[in-house]
């Protein structure tokens, strides 16, 4: 959907290093941008899906706000998508207008009315298929 409304397209579930340490990781983000803009300011931006299966007790909303401040106090800005901003268009194009402020990405390039929900999305099965390959430890041996 982002990258439908004329978004970069973001890392996939790429951890995150603390910039004073990158052996030190803070997390995995969802969907991760990080690049310079020709302004010179620099990008960093993490989506996250909150799910209800996995977001909603108050356990995992604490554990998912410390995470959350953790990123923050290292220089990311952090947007949680919930499944109300995925519901309606005027819901969805809010959620992109927002992710478009912080990527740098002015409105009047975004093509918010290719935003409607797909069941099986191009750029997804695309990225299916290149994680799947990149994840390949080479070609398959016969088996003896």
């Amino acid at each position: 959907m982002l990258v439908r409304a004329g978004l970069p397209g973001p890392a996939l579930n790429r951890p995150i290093p603390a910039s004073w340490n990158e052996d030190l990781i803070l997390g995995y983000g969802d969907l991760v941008w990080e690049f310079r803009l020709p302004s010179g300011r620099e990008v960093r931006v993490i989506g996250e899906y909150q799910g209800a299966e996995f977001h909603s007790s108050d356990e995992q909303r604490a554990h998912d706000a410390i995470r959350r401040r953790r990123f923050e106090r290292d220089g990311w800005v952090v947007i949680e998508l919930w499944a109300t901003d995925l519901a309606t268009t005027q819901a969805r194009w809010s959620a992109i207008r927002r992710f478009a402020t912080e990527l740098g990405v002015p409105e009047s390039s975004l093509t918010l009315q290719d935003t409607d929900p797909h069941f099986f999305s191009r750029h997804a099965i695309d990225e299916a298929i290149a994680r799947t390959t990149a994840g390949a430890l080479g070609p398959l041996e016969p088996a003896p």
